[in-house]
């Protein structure tokens, strides 16, 4: 009987030990892989700072290719009536360029 406890106290202690060694390799992974990760987050931080511009330009880009189409949707079913209006404009404008008013006396 105390075979048993004795062999499950070092089972206790065994696991202790296996769980405080685990604990260390991986604070010291940690430790070794920090710099690593600075440098990753640096080099993301550089890459978005080049990348910025380049993201601000296409955006301005994209927006006036947007307003150009929606224009052009817009318009383009009026092109019609805008060249009725100016036929008639056209019309009523040409020939004689003098004045046909006359004053009431």
């Amino acid at each position: 009987m105390i075979e048993l406890l004795v062999v499950g106290a070092l089972f206790f202690v065994a696991m202790l030990v296996v769980g405080v060694l685990v604990a260390v390799a991986s604070i010291l992974g940690f430790v070794i892989a920090l710099p690593f990760k600075i440098l990753g987050w640096t080099l993301k931080l550089v890459g978005l700072l080049i990348a910025l511009p380049i993201l601000i330009v296409g955006g301005l880009l994209a927006g006036g290719g947007v307003l150009l189409a929606l224009t052009l949707g817009l318009l383009l079913p009026l092109a019609p009536v805008i060249g009725l209006a100016w036929l008639v404009w056209w019309l009523a404008t040409r020939g004689d360029k003098r004045s046909h008013a006359s004053v009431a006396s």
